[in-house]
């Protein structure tokens, strides 16, 4: 019996490993190849939102580090990826931390205005890793040319929840069964 136990337990870490592996290409496709050519505009947050919702903090913060380094080893690796990474995992960590206290997983209202803060959070916790670098200065004047992009990418997380939602959860809990 203890075999029988293994042999499912490997069977799913090797079915979680595997989702990971095609949501984080899928999100490298999205965030490399602009579906709509407006900055900042991707889906990317939407998708470790949703994923963070339906499958927990660690599924959403492997899926968001695997992210940001696939996409970065065809955008590029910089002094933005480590901030990128960390303003990632803040992200899931909001999400999953309102998904506790708030009744955010029944609500999709609820969903639409995180997933449209999440754009203007994720943006200034990159303005901040770039502090490390400049300084008070380099965080106000990175943070504030940046606002026009958050709003974009606010906006576009607005609009792709929309298209997103449905499908993603009917495929998570497909999973999940």
């Amino acid at each position: 019996m203890k075999a029988r136990s293994q042999v499912v337990s490997k069977h799913d870490q090797v079915k979680r490993m595997t989702l990971i592996a095609m949501l984080a290409a899928l999100g490298t496709v999205l965030r490399v190849f602009k579906i709509i050519p407006i900055p900042n505009v991707q889906p990317v947050t939407d998708l470790i939102m949703i994923a963070t919702l339906m499958l927990g903090i660690g599924f959403g913060i492997s899926l968001a580090v695997m992210i940001m380094v696939l996409s970065n080893l065809l955008l590029g690796f910089g002094i933005w990826t480590i901030p990128q990474i960390l303003a990632y995992i803040v992200c899931v960590v909001t999400v999953a931390g309102l998904a506790k206290v708030t009744p955010l997983k029944k609500h999709f209202t609820l969903q639409l205005i995180l997933a449209t803060f999440l754009g203007f959070e994720y943006g200034f916790i990159v303005s901040l890793g770039m502090s490390i670098y400049g300084g008070w200065a380099a965080f106000m004047a990175y943070w504030l040319s940046g606002l026009l992009f958050d709003f974009y990418h606010a906006v576009g997380n607005f609009g792709c929840y929309f298209i997103l939602y449905k499908p993603l959860t009917v495929a998570f809990k497909r999973y999940l069964q």
